[in-house]
């Protein structure tokens, strides 16, 4: 691939005292990263969705399909980041740390990543940029929270990484290797997450047509590396698909069409969603360092408006058009889908955080840069910690101290009637099933729930049923037509509990 230069290719050499500095530095980024990462339960619901279907892989055996427990199956997101929490389970132990234990790594890893691409891109401190993201507010703070997006954030800056190797490959066999990375780690983006983990090759292909025209931007899309994509981030959805007639119009019309261009999912779908969900996370999400991009403001509109601009800066400075384009394509999709949420924006800080370091770079630097990292980082560990101590219903590891100190005893099954169930609680009760079932006129009646009839009929063993009170009458109608002993075990929390034996 005959491409220009981005930048050229730094030394590796180092004195020992940097080396020394180095490896202190990536030891406090580990310690830092790991406070306070089991100290808060597991909250609902999307931390329990993930953790509940991370235990069911690991009860049930099935890692192709993910589920709720053996009769619920969702597949409204690929498997990479429950297959990354229950491997964690198995070789840690059922913890809130462990079942963070991915994001941990994830974060750590994006930080260095996030090094290497400044150094790529041949920022005058390198060590700014990923200074910046991990004591940026939303990246450390999502770290802590089990989705999809901290493991997203990583994979596709590793494929920005190999894309930059492979531009500045000095010929084509040197090339051939970190393009073929590239179409890996962004198939294991979109193994994480599907279609939005290629944004950023977006941004790839829009830069390299900038600078090298349209044919250069057909030789990134090598058979080989198309192949390895294909491999890595298709193989499941092929496999899953094959298995589940059906299943593939669901992926195109549930989780693309209406994620993108309807209500469907109720996700601040309104005209004005992006300014009031997007903003804010960007103002806030980038604090302590909001002003150094703030103060860029005034130039933006006219310098990002300039044909001119675009062309002369792609020529004088092409990091400088690379890092504009890897924000505002993807931003520009977010904004104009139909589907938002905060963390949906976490991949943008990473070029972000490299655009902070290209800014602060630019001029004279002084204590209160490691002054203000440093209360960043100090403050970042005390939300944290706050919000550990913070009380909320949502909290599973709440409720499942409620339920022993109650007397349910690692029960098998618990059953939630017509609300959605607490899933978070299969962490603290492994091995445990966690359903909903459904009962009487008037409740929640899921498309996944199955009625409390049913579940009385085929069970034999014992399980726990919990329900709000205003279902007592109907549950208790129900079981006992069906000849079931109960047990009561009084009020937890605002559920009612019952052993039906």
């Amino acid at each position: 691939m005959n491409l220009p230069k981005l930048a050229k290719t730094p030394h590796p050499a180092e004195s020992a005292p940097r080396r020394a500095l180095v490896g202190a530095a990536v030891l406090g980024l580990l310690v830092y990263s790991l406070a306070f990462q089991g100290s808060r339960g597991i909250w609902e619901p999307d931390e329990g969705r993930y953790t509940d279907i991370a235990c069911q892989m690991l009860r049930s055996g099935d890692y192709l399909v993910p589920a709720f427990n053996d009769e619920v199956p969702h597949f409204a997101k690929p498997p990479l980041t429950y297959w990354a929490i229950a491997a964690s389970l198995a070789l840690f132990g059922y913890h809130e740390w462990s079942a963070r234990l991915p994001n941990t790594v994830a974060f750590v890893v994006t930080v260095l990543v996030v090094f290497l691409l400044a150094r790529r891109l041949q920022l005058p401190r390198p060590w700014v940029a990923p200074l910046s993201y991990a004591t940026s507010l939303l990246p450390y703070l999502a770290a802590n929270v089990i989705t999809t997006d901290t493991l997203l954030t990583l994979f596709e800056s590793l494929g920005v990484l190999a894309f930059l190797h492979s531009w500045q490959g000095r010929d084509r066999a040197a090339r051939r290797g970190p393009l073929f990375a590239m179409w890996a780690a962004f198939g294991l983006a979109f193994l994480t997450k599907g279609p939005p983990a290629l944004l950023p090759l977006v941004a790839i292909a829009a830069w390299v047509a900038l600078t090298s025209g349209w044919r250069a931007v057909a030789r990134l899309f090598c058979p080989g590396g198309v192949a390895v994509f294909a491999l890595v981030g298709l193989g499941w959805y092929l496999l899953v698909a094959l298995a589940n007639p059906g299943l593939m119009s669901y992926f195109l019309r549930n989780e693309v069409v209406a994620r993108l261009a309807s209500g469907a999912h109720h996700r601040n779908p309104q005209w004005y969603g992006a300014v009031i969900v997007y903003g804010p996370t960007l103002l806030i999400g980038t604090l302590p360092w909001t002003w150094v991009l703030l103060r860029r403001l005034p130039t933006l509109r006219r310098t990002l408006g300039s044909r001119q601009w675009w062309k002369a800066t792609s020529v004088d400075n092409p990091p400088k058009v690379f890092l504009a384009l890897w924000v505002l394509l993807p931003l520009t999709v977010f904004a104009v889908s139909s589907s938002r949420l905060p963390l949906y924006v976490l991949p943008l800080f990473v070029p972000l955080s490299l655009t902070v370091g290209m800014l602060v770079g630019e001029r004279p630097l002084g204590r209160r840069w490691a002054l203000l990292a440093a209360l960043a980082a100090v403050l970042l560990l005390g939300l944290r910690l706050a919000a550990s101590r913070y009380e909320t219903d949502r909290d599973a590891r709440a409720l499942a101290r409620a339920l022993l100190a109650a007397g349910a005893n690692h029960p098998r099954e618990v059953l939630f009637v017509n609300a959605q169930p607490i899933w978070g609680l299969a962490l603290y009760f492994p091995g445990s099933e966690i359903e909903e079932v459904a009962v009487g006129p008037g409740g929640r009646h899921d498309p996944t729930s199955e009625p409390l009839v049913t579940e009385l009929g085929e069970h034999h063993g014992a399980f726990h049923l919990l329900f709000e009170p205003r279902w007592r009458s109907a549950v208790e109608a129900e079981i006992s037509r069906h000849h079931r002993t109960v047990r009561e075990l009084g009020r937890v929390q605002r559920w009612e509990l019952l052993v039906v034996e």
